[in-house]
């Protein structure tokens, strides 16, 4: 194994129509910093499997006898990947800007208490998409449980959720979104992987809340950016499958940390790991 600056995880499950998008920007980019990739197909019934043998032949292909939920693919992942110094978890549906790779590596370079970062994400229109959050509320619960928040994306309760508020625009934040950050390998020697009892949403948030009591940060990597066509499927079909998810998450995160889990952690309320 050659050692590389990023061990690159994306998971597709049918994903052919935007994968192939995804990888090319990811190949196509100037940076300097250095990959390995592994792309997990999750008994997926499209090309995607032998368009990448085809045309990308340099990423690793793994595929799925069953399907399996987002954190167990994530784990098998992070298992198969030894190289790089970093883990990158990166979306199907994600296009790379140039500097992406970079300026997330230089980041977490020169923050080392800093388990987790994520860079802007951006909305195929060109608007800014909050990737970067704080611990829910029962607040924020009923405001998306009731889609009120796409009513009222101003109020104040969605504003402090979605760091959108002037007085959020720090760089450590409470968690990001699983479509595309940056993971280091130590913090995850230390703390363990994703929780797999979760099928779909939620492991992100359980993930860097675990990070955050083991006294490592979560932060946004300025100037990095990419642009993520968030679907979110659970919040436009809340009876699919992923609706479903959504609540059985909800769940399983408010019993295993209780409903105070919105306060920030003691053992990272310091500047630095305890």
């Amino acid at each position: 194994m050659t050692p590389c600056d990023l061990s690159i995880l994306t998971i597709s499950h049918n994903h052919f129509a935007v994968i192939r998008s995804c990888i090319t920007s990811l190949y196509a980019l100037p940076d300097r910093s250095t990959f390995e990739t592994l792309l997990i197909d999750n008994t997926g019934a499209d090309l995607t499997a032998a368009w990448m043998r085809l045309h990308r032949p340099e990423v690793r292909v793994l595929g799925n006898t069953s399907r399996r939920g987002f954190a167990a693919n994530v784990n098998s992942g992070m298992r198969a990947l030894q190289s790089g110094r970093y883990f990158l978890l990166l979306n199907p549906d994600v296009i790379c800007l140039p500097g992406l790779l970079d300026r997330l590596v230089a980041f977490m370079d020169a923050n080392a208490e800093v388990a987790i970062a994520a860079p802007q994400l951006f909305n195929a229109d060109g608007t800014a998409q909050p990737n970067c959050r704080r611990f829910p509320t029962p607040g924020v619960l009923a405001f998306r449980a009731f889609h009120l928040d796409g009513i009222w994306r101003n109020h104040p309760v969605m504003q402090r959720y979605l760091m959108t508020s002037g007085g959020s625009t720090g760089v450590n934040v409470d968690w990001v979104t699983g479509a595309l950050a940056i993971v280091r390998r130590a913090a995850v020697d230390q703390v363990g992987l994703m929780d797999e009892r979760y099928f779909l949403y939620w492991e992100d948030m359980d993930w860097c809340y675990r990070m955050r009591q083991a006294g490592w940060k979560v932060s946004r990597a300025p100037d990095a950016a990419a642009i993520h066509d968030h679907r979110r499927e659970g919040v436009r079909r809340p009876f699919s499958r992923a609706g479903c998810e959504q609540v059985l998450g909800a769940i399983r995160f408010f019993c295993k940390f209780g409903w105070h889990s919105a306060a920030i952690p003691t053992k990272c309320a310091g500047s630095g790991r305890a």
